[in-house]
């Protein structure tokens, strides 16, 4: 979900931004910046000083995550101490989605390229990358760095965000067609096939039928839960009239939560570790490092960026 809504709003920024004629690459660049890295480096440096303390730090598992290459991180490297910054792997995907992207319509905006030749780029995206993940499955010649990285690393995940990148340029085709599903049932459905089409990549499938579950879901299965993720964001988004869905997610505690939401994902892994305390102290701790987060660093730089851009026009 994640993917799919990022990468439907970095879309929506860019393409807005060429048909406007404002398109500029290190603009952008310098706002996705400002936007992530702060926040991720006070993470990062707060979490070295805290594992150094404990004698639990761990340079092996550590480095990838400033460098944003957690998501070439092979599982079988993987040690207890990962956890602190496993996390990241998402954020990396994200950081190198950005450049692409914003290499992609760079070519859009300066004609070499036509809005089609975006779309069926994302299209082929959609059709490779599935392959992808069944050649780490079945061959053996992959690096163990890549097969080991399956689910993580961008050229097995980048269909979630060509998904949702098509979410945005095709949306009115998307709204003509999907229209007529605006049911609260065909939202319990896309959930409940979400779940059902997740679960052909468990353990206990895996024990009962060996591995073909698991072909299926990498080949077709993926692509049905990004596509069904897409149909539920339109679900809240675009459906004509108010639902019980949509005002429930602009209720002012989950928009608060929506707010915090960047910094909640950084500090979720040190204080939900197997710590002997208690539950709903790792939880207080988490709003508390959060807000700290948010209020002394995202804030300030997302506000110093706005001043940064106002001079620059």
């Amino acid at each position: 979900m994640f993917f799919v809504i990022s990468s439907y709003l970095i879309t929506g920024i860019l393409y807005r931004d060429v048909v406007k004629n404002r398109f500029d690459l290190r603009r952008f660049y310098f706002k996705r910046v400002m936007r992530t890295f702060p926040a991720f480096y006070f993470f990062l440096v707060v979490l070295f000083i805290f594992l150094w303390w404990k004698e639990m730090f761990d340079w092996s598992q550590f480095w990838r995550a400033p460098l944003y290459l957690e998501n070439y991180h092979p599982r079988f490297e993987w040690n207890e101490l990962q956890w602190f910054v496993g996390h990241s792997w998402s954020l990396a995907v994200e950081e190198q989605f950005y450049i692409l992207i914003a290499i992609l319509f760079y070519f859009f905006n300066v004609r070499l390229i036509t809005k089609s030749n975006v779309i069926k780029s994302l299209f082929a995206v959609i059709i490779i990358i599935p392959f992808i993940r069944f050649l780490y499955m079945k061959a053996d010649f992959i690096p163990f760095f890549l097969s080991g990285s399956k689910h993580r690393s961008f050229e097995t995940v980048g269909d979630a965000l060509a998904i949702g990148a098509l979410g945005y340029l095709l949306k009115d085709k998307i709204i003509l067609s999907v229209g007529r599903f605006y049911k609260w049932y065909w939202l319990l459905f896309a959930f409940l096939m979400i779940v059902f089409t997740a679960f052909l990549n468990s353990p206990l499938i895996r024990d009962l039928f060996g591995y073909s579950p698991r072909y299926i879901y990498n080949i077709f299965g993926i692509f049905f839960i990004n596509a069904l993720m897409l149909f539920i964001m339109f679900y809240g988004i675009y459906k004509p009239q108010a639902t019980w869905f949509n005002k429930s997610l602009n209720t002012k505690p989950l928009v608060f939560i929506g707010t915090l939401s960047y910094s909640i994902y950084l500090w979720q892994q040190p204080w939900l570790y197997p710590w002997e305390i208690p539950f709903y102290l790792k939880l207080l701790g988490l709003l508390s490092f959060s807000l700290i987060s948010y209020y002394l660093v995202e804030k300030p730089f997302l506000n110093l960026r706005d001043r940064m851009l106002l001079k620059i026009r």
